[in-house]
């Protein structure tokens, strides 16, 4: 049938049910629907007979008292249907002419055979609660708020407003558009009838469904299972107590929230929540949830969405503390753990854990996190992050939350480590802290650690003491070697700094820096080993680099003393030791009988000793030898008889 034939039915007023998805069509879709409206319009002006398919119409027809309008319950096409619909509104809007005006009005966008009091059915087309308000402000040409401007139909109407316009503007009418094009648009129209025949189940038709290209999503689609089984007045009821709470409180995120609620609940990880992914999801959602009734389920998601919104960028909780350790948490983007902290936040407030074991918990892991990032590492976390909530009864039962915390993140291995001080120190050493994304945050941690007070990233900027760019005066102060000085060190944490923002200092000589570091900068940090120094040159970044980096690890973001120097690399016990793992390639070992005897670690399993390449072990048994104390076997375990930085290597591992 004719489009606009169906349209232009009185009788009826279409409904969009609650479970359905909100208006999505994009400009890109309406500018296809308007080219194609404009191709048939010219083919056919152009005495080439054409009509253009629409698509599928898809619904089923409630009952009405008598006299009522019937109502048609859009199972498929509420996107095509609303888009037509914004298309007739503002060819309405444009013209000058009265009777075109009053005829769109009164033919498709208004019923007129409404009675006075359906006030909702004197629109023809009954949206979801969402989009309801601006779409009834544009049918009757009221004023729209500044946020109502912002909505997809509203910018749709206005991309349809200014098509026109140019359309108009090249002599044509509109006018003429419509009856040569949108009233050339043929449709299927498919009426469902679920209380004659039960195969013609409006659930089933609506999952099986496609809609030009937009597949439904996972919020969609549980929204649907959710509310579809459901006589009408049931479902607006839920839909507006429930399911518009989680809407209006995560927009654009209620698929993400669904699939880590997902995973909370039943403690494992499932795949990110894409087009791709969509349906597997909903699937095992049906499964995790089918014994539950839909209020439940939905009441559930409402609560805890107010949780997850706090996890988000600019979400709050309401209380300072927690607040303060999530929006770090929010920076460092560790959206693998949110369903971790949703369920932790739950907890909080169902009074498991008070404020003070929240923030507590979160700081501890808020370190495990910088740690990690420092080092790069995020392999493993989407699968590994979710199954944490294994340890929420751990957490409520242990005397000290954070320590129990602590206690669980340290003995995560491998790709999951917590970063020992030594790793973490020789990586900082030599590493481009200047590219590390949270280059600026760490700092400010720092800063924050020295003075009580974080500056914010709008007020600042990062330093580079050593500029990137070598002026002829600086060449002089780094000395003959100033190359390769310059392309080591530039961009590592010694030379690094916080100024403020309105500070331009570039290359300028090192004297003049250091007027600016202490009289104008502000900032403890671009004071701190640096003002007190005559020169700057490696000495002076290398000694820097130890102070910021002992600072950083001790002070910022310290561990115990017992795991500064514990190995969280998986070793099995056939593997024996590993330098590399240990990561002291490169340092000085002593030998624990005498002190004076040292030895430099130069691979994996060697070191250097007497310019000769040992086995630890077999040295070890050598240094017994001279010293007249071989044991019967002659069998030494190396590591338990040699110390780094006064901690035996047997300790570490």
């Amino acid at each position: 049938m004719k489009l606009l034939n169906m349209l232009s039915n009185n009788d009826v007023t279409f409904f969009v049910p609650p479970y359905q998805r909100n208006y999505e069509w994009t400009t890109e879709q309406c500018e296809a629907f308007f080219d194609d409206v404009e191709k048939t319009y010219e083919k056919n002006s152009h005495g080439h007979r054409t009509e253009h398919f629409f698509g599928s119409i898809t619904y089923f027809q409630t009952e009405r008292p008598f006299g009522q309008t019937n109502e048609l319950v859009l199972i498929d096409g509420q996107q095509r249907i609303t888009t037509t619909m914004l298309f007739l509104c503002a060819v309405r809007d444009i013209s000058d002419d009265d009777a075109l005006k009053n005829f769109i009005n009164n033919k498709y966008l208004r019923n007129a055979n409404a009675r006075d009091e359906d006030n909702e059915y004197k629109i023809k087309l009954k949206q979801v609660e969402t989009d309801w308000s601006v779409y009834v402000h544009l049918i009757l040409q009221n004023a729209l708020t500044d946020k109502e401007k912002t909505t997809i139909i509203y910018k749709n109407y206005r991309y349809f407003i200014s098509r026109l316009t140019q359309f108009e503007q090249n002599g044509k009418d509109a006018a003429r558009l419509i009856d040569l094009g949108l009233n050339k648009f043929s449709v299927i129209s498919i009426e469902l009838e679920p209380d004659r025949n039960e195969w013609e189940n409006p659930q089933e038709v609506f999952e099986s469904m496609n809609s030009l290209g937009k597949p439904l999503s996972l919020a969609d689609l549980v929204r649907n299972y959710l509310l579809l089984g459901l006589n009408g007045k049931t479902q607006e009821t839920l839909y507006k107590k429930y399911w518009l709470h989680i809407e209006q409180t995560l927009p654009g995120q209620v698929s993400n929230y669904i699939r880590d609620f997902m995973q909370w609940h039943y403690k494992t990880s499932y795949k990110k929540a894409t087009e791709a992914n969509y349906k597997e999801l909903y699937r095992i959602f049906k499964e995790i949830f089918s014994g539950l009734g839909a209020e439940t389920v939905m009441k559930k998601l409402s609560n805890c969405a107010s949780l997850y919104a706090s996890l988000l960028p600019d979400g709050k909780t309401g209380h300072p503390s927690i607040d303060y350790e999530l929006k770090d948490i929010q920076f460092l983007r560790v959206t693998t753990a949110y369903s971790f902290l949703l369920a932790l936040l739950d907890a909080w407030k169902g009074e498991a854990f008070s404020d003070d074991d929240i923030v507590s918990i979160l700081h501890v892991f808020k370190i495990y996190i910088i740690r990690r990032r420092i080092l790069g590492l995020t392999q493993a976390e989407n699968k590994a992050f979710p199954l944490y909530v294994n340890y929420l009864d751990q957490l409520e039962n242990a005397p000290d939350k954070g320590k129990a915390m602590l206690d669980i993140l340290a003995h995560q291995e491998n790709r999951l480590r917590l970063p020992n001080d030594i790793e973490l120190g020789r990586y900082l050493e030599t590493a481009n802290f200047y590219n590390l994304q949270s280059c600026r945050f760490i700092l400010s941690l720092i800063e924050e650690k020295l003075t009580k007070n974080r500056p914010g990233d709008e007020k600042i900027q990062i330093e580079h003491i050593m500029p990137q760019t070598l002026n002829q005066s600086w060449k002089e102060e780094l000395g003959p070697d100033y190359e390769t000085v310059h392309q080591e060190y530039v961009n590592t944490i010694g030379n690094l700094t916080l100024i403020r923002h309105n500070q331009e200092l570039g290359n300028k000589s090192f004297s003049l820096k250091k007027e600016v570091y202490e009289n104008n900068a502000g900032l403890q940090i671009a004071r701190t080993d640096i003002t007190n120094r005559k020169k700057w040159n490696k000495a002076s970044i290398t000694n820097r680099a130890r102070w910021i980096i002992g600072y950083l690890l001790t002070e910022v973001i310290p561990i115990p003393e017992e795991m500064r120097r514990t190995n969280n690399f998986k070793i099995k016990a056939t593997r024996g030791l590993s330098f590399l793992e240990l990561q002291l390639i490169g340092e000085t070992i002593s030998f624990c009988p005498d002190s004076s005897i040292t030895a430099k670690v130069v691979s994996d399993k060697e070191v250097e000793f007497e310019g000769r390449r040992w086995l630890l072990s077999p040295l070890t048994r050598e240094l017994f030898r001279r010293m007249g104390m071989l044991n019967k076997s002659g069998a030494y375990k190396g590591s338990q008889y040699w110390s780094f930085d006064g901690i035996k290597l047997s300790s570490i591992i």
